[in-house]
């Protein structure tokens, strides 16, 4: 529109300047201007009314106790709305803007939603336009439910009517309002932060009030119940339970499990071997509830086996035994405190890099010392919790980082977990194992290592998707893998495993993938090698790392 004007007020001008050179062109100007700015007027209110719907849209979805408010910000054209899950939404003071339509939302006998017009409800194919998306139906698997759609709107051109539309701007229909005039109204009359601790209070328009939950301090926390947790038949387990603002809650379990909460402990208790009837895996889900209606669904899995089945998580909660190569009983301290070129992973002295799961899987690893300066490009396990999610970092002084990045946590571990384990180093031979990293039983008891979890790190990532002065990009036909091999207690091969980390050039692991190593048997060790198709003369092109994490270890 404004691009029109501005070619027919030139028209204008550049003809009033053929009919002589005394013209005064200044009136002209002065309308033109005019128009300018009510066309900005009217782009604006535009742009503030499809805010304001899609705010009003949010704000009801919020009502369903989906999210909570965590902020309301004022600021010179309205208020910015932020919700719990990350969100925001922007509502306009009205100003500077011109009429809008008489747009709102009003709950029906059926405890739903829906959008109006002048006080009547919006109707698109004969259905009344809900508000909030419509819930999928029961059973297995369930049909989804539709999502909402706010409705849009526009002013035509021509006309200068407001026009509607409910299908995403696919069609329109005049509303019989004139956009004209130099103040807008907002969808909102007033926004009230101020007088309930518990609600931020909306007075639409129309007198339609809108209470929406703030956030207060809210949480349900099981201790250690992250990813999945393995249970002997019979075995019962306490689980550490930290409650903030809960009002209620309730706990479903498989059938034949027993789960109960009291005095801040969860106890959970697998069926027997004998009970044919009982689900073997499952989850504990409990719902919680505030005050404010806010609800959290936190969810446990579970697996009842024949054997016991302890983890090497690397997480400090878990960590067992009577010291590390520091001194210190846990995991964390063992993190150098530099990626590249740290204390720990490049000593000045002669002390190798090592560590142990004493007292609980007993699995262990030192470097290889692949040197002789005991350093970490000698080949190794090094313990990190580094996150680096810019592919443009993917370089040897963030060698200890993973891409994944769990949205709940913010952590890199499996599961939402915060430490793991990086390995450095391959062998040209994939047959051979000379010179690999590697993990072992420090009691000297072969045992069946269960599986574990694998991911690319960031180093790797940058690598095989943009390349950098050793590697190009990955293309149709390259492959990138891990070779997993285990080895007796008589030191002969009991298996080999093989996964790929990358292939082509449209896949590369970027989460955690179970691997499962049961197939081997009883090991005494297992080494890992790793393989790619981008080499040169000095071997293998592509950084050597991987991550692995939650290393499950069967005992009798």
């Amino acid at each position: 529109m404004r691009k029109l004007v501005a070619f027919c007020a030139a028209a204008l001008v550049c003809g009033a300047m053929m009919t002589g050179c005394e013209y005064d062109d200044g009136d002209l100007w002065n309308k033109v201007g005019e128009l300018d700015s009510r066309v900005d007027g009217l782009e604006k209110t535009v742009g503030k009314t499809n805010s304001d719907l899609e705010a009003l849209r949010l704000l009801v979805e919020a009502m369903q106790g989906s999210v909570t408010i965590t902020a309301v910000e004022s600021g010179d054209d309205g208020y910015t709305i932020r919700f719990s899950d990350g969100t925001s939404a922007t509502i306009s003071d009205g100003r500077d803007g011109a009429n809008a339509p008489a747009l709102s939302v009003k709950m029906d006998t059926d405890g739903v939603w829906y959008w109006t017009l002048d006080g009547e409800f919006i109707t698109a194919d004969g259905r009344k336009l809900r508000v909030e998306g419509e819930k999928g139906e029961d059973g297995a698997p369930g049909a989804p439910g539709s999502d909402a759609v706010a409705p849009q709107v526009r002013i035509d051109a021509a006309t200068k009517m407001w026009e509607i539309s409910t299908d995403g701007g696919h069609s329109w229909t005049s509303t019989g309002v004139v956009a004209e005039g130099s103040n807008g109204e907002s969808l909102f009359a007033g926004v009230d932060a101020e007088s309930d601790a518990d609600w931020v209070i909306f007075t639409l328009a129309d007198g339609t009030e809108l209470r929406v939950a703030r956030t207060a301090a809210f949480d349900f926390v099981i201790e250690g119940a992250s990813g999945v947790s393995y249970f002997r038949f019979g075995a019962e387990r306490d689980y550490r339970v930290t409650t903030t603002g809960v009002a209620e809650y309730s706990i479903s379990k498989p059938d034949g499990w027993r789960a109960s909460c009291a005095d801040g402990v969860l106890t959970v208790t697998a069926p027997a071997a004998e009970n044919v009837w009982a689900e073997t895996s499952g989850e504990i889900v409990v719902h919680a509830t505030s005050r404010t209606g806010s609800c959290k669904i936190i969810r446990m899995g579970v697996e009842a086996l024949p054997y016991e089945l302890r983890i090497l998580t690397f997480e400090d909660e878990d960590y067992k035994g009577n010291g590390n190569m520091l001194g210190n009983a846990d995991w964390s301290s063992l993190v150098d405190e530099k990626q590249y070129g740290g204390p720990l992973l490049y000593p000045t002295d002669e002390e190798l890099y090592r560590w142990d799961d004493e007292n609980n899987t007993f699995l262990a690893s030192e470097f290889c010392n692949g040197y002789g300066d005991y350093q970490f490009w000698g080949k190794g396990l090094a313990i990190s919790d580094y996150v680096e999610r810019n592919l443009s970092n993917g370089d040897f002084n963030h060698q200890l980082a993973v891409y994944y990045k769990d949205p709940a946590t913010g952590f890199g571990g499996c599961g939402g977990s915060k430490n793991f384990c990086v390995h450095n180093g391959y062998n040209d031979d994939a047959d051979a194992t000379d010179g690999l990293p590697y993990l072992y039983f420090m009691d000297g008891e072969a045992r069946v290592i269960d599986h574990l979890y694998v991911t690319n790190t960031t180093y790797v990532l940058n690598s095989i998707k943009v390349g950098n002065g050793f590697s190009e990009p990955f293309a149709k036909g390259d492959l990138y893998k891990l070779i997993v091999i285990g080895m007796d207690e008589n030191g002969a091969e009991a298996g080999r495993k093989e996964v790929v980390l990358a292939k082509d050039d449209d896949y590369a692991l970027e989460s955690w993938e179970k691997v499962d190593l049961s197939s081997f048997g009883k090991v005494l060790m297992v080494y890992f090698n790793l393989s790619s198709t981008d080499v040169g003369d000095y071997g293998m092109n592509t950084p050597a790392y991987f991550a692995f994490d939650d290393v499950a270890v069967r005992f009798e």
